[in-house]
């Protein structure tokens, strides 16, 4: 599974970031998890709020931190 969170200019993206990983090796994802920090690239995945997660090329996160608990049912949910 690729994880990508997008945004990393303010300290919500940055804490998603860090719950994704970790939730990510909670769940036994071997593959690191991306961040990617440039409007334009953000703007691909029609997002235009940040933080943003995307798993497997779907976001299903934007505007908003998520916990670790809810990343990792994210993660579930998609297994």
């Amino acid at each position: 599974m690729k994880i990508v969170t997008l945004g990393n200019c303010c300290k919500k993206s940055q804490k998603n970031h860090e719950n994704a990983v970790i939730a990510a090796k909670n769940c036994g994802i071997t593959e690191p998890v991306e961040s990617i920090g440039d409007m334009s690239e953000i703007m691909k995945y029609g997002v235009m709020a940040t933080p943003g997660l995307v798993m497997d090329g779907k976001v299903v996160a934007a505007g908003r931190m998520l916990s670790v608990e809810q990343i990792e049912k994210l993660i579930k949910d998609r297994q």
